[in-house]
């Protein structure tokens, strides 16, 4: 069986068991990444690292999340 990591590398390291649990039937229910939209550009970031480590719009770029095509 093998560690999902998290971005940063570590194993996923939630300190609240049952905020593990709701991240994972998110991720389970909508996929593991949620599309962010910010200074027109869209990136794919993983909802692990959104609930371990919040997300600040000015770190988008320097993170090297995947950048897609925005949605019509």
């Amino acid at each position: 069986m093998s560690t999902e990591l998290c971005v940063c590398g570590r194993p996923l390291h939630y300190t609240d068991p049952n905020i593990k649990a709701h991240v994972e039937s998110l991720v389970a229910t909508l996929g593991s990444h949620i599309r962010v939209n910010c200074g027109g550009k869209t990136y794919l970031v993983p909802r692990h690292y959104i609930a371990l480590h919040g997300l600040i719009a000015s770190d988008l770029p320097r993170m090297k999340f995947e950048e897609v095509p925005e949605e019509k």
